[in-house]
Formats: C-alpha cells, structure tokens, sequence
C-alpha cells in the first residue's frame, strides 16, 4: 500500500470503531476546548458577598447558583493563567442593560489587578467579541484568545442577579 494511503486507512480505522471503543474520546497529541472555570479545573470563586455560595458559580451544576447584589463582584481564579476564547455567563431570566452603564460588567485580567471589560458588557474600549449572544438567561462572548487568569463579575445599577454557571473555555 502506498504510503498516503496507509495513513488515509490508518485516519479512518482510528475514526472509526475499528479496534477501539466508543468512549475513547481523545486523540494524543489533539487539542480539545476546556471549560477551565470548573471546580475539577483548579478555579475557585469568591465574593463578599454570599461568599460561601461563590464556588456554585463554576460547579458545573445548573440547579445552584450565586446570588449578587448591587455593586458586589465576584471573581474566578483559574489558578494560572489561561489562553481564554469564549466565555459564557448564565442567570436566571431577568433583562440587563449592556453599553456605556451595564447591569453586568464582564471583566478579564491576567494579574488580577489590571482589568479589561468585555464588549460583553461594554459596546467600546473592551475585548472584542468575534461572536456575542445575549438573551434574558445567557450572555456569551467568543473571542480572540486572551491570556486569563482571573474573570470579574459585578452586579451594577441597583441590580441584582442569581448567577447559575460561568463558563470560560481555553484551548487544551
């Protein structure tokens, strides 16, 4: 067999089910999208506000959540910094303003003392959203990769929101 065609038959048995089972998942080698902001990643959460709930924002469990209040933040360590490409936040249904005031500020940092908005939340002067999501339950952002350690929650404007799962996905 010519040599093109043994690696074209070798793609396709490992593809296939040819020899292997239907679980395995990964591919040596092959780089997969990670939701880094899990508890099982490393990340941890904390606020000041309902601080012992804070770890319900990155369990991976859509029945718990954290509840803000207005003008409280929380923020979500990743333990080091990440190369993030999308972040999704999801809350209970409830409207929230997003532009030069929103209801929600969005923030990433790499040193956990410099901040930059995600158009997210902000329409200028943020981190560009390639694709952008907002709805009454989700906000999403995809993005260019951007070194990430920490994301900033804050509830502004007198609001207040239960906030179900962050999501922040990485290249792995």
């Amino acid at each position: 067999m010519k040599p093109a065609l043994s690696l074209i038959a070798a793609s396709v048995c490992l593809l296939s089910a040819c020899g292997g089972s239907s679980s395995d998942s990964a591919i040596p080698g092959l780089k997969a999208d990670t939701n880094v902001a899990l508890l099982s990643r490393g990340a941890s959460a904390s606020s000041s506000h309902n601080s012992s709930d804070a770890k319900k924002l990155i369990d991976g469990n859509s029945n718990t959540s954290w509840t803000s209040a207005s003008g409280q933040k929380i923020v979500v360590d990743f333990g080091s910094v990440e190369k993030i490409k999308s972040i999704k936040l999801t809350r209970q249904a409830a409207s929230a303003a997003i532009g030069s005031s929103p209801d929600i500020l969005i923030e990433l940092s790499a040193n956990g003392s410099s901040y930059t908005a995600s158009n997210l939340s902000v329409f200028s002067g943020g981190i560009t959203c390639t694709s952008q999501t907002v709805t009454t339950t989700t906000m999403s952002c995809t993005m260019a990769e951007r070194d990430t350690r920490y994301i900033r929650i804050t509830s502004q404007n007198g609001k207040a929101y239960d906030f179900i799962e962050l999501e922040a996905l990485a290249t792995k």
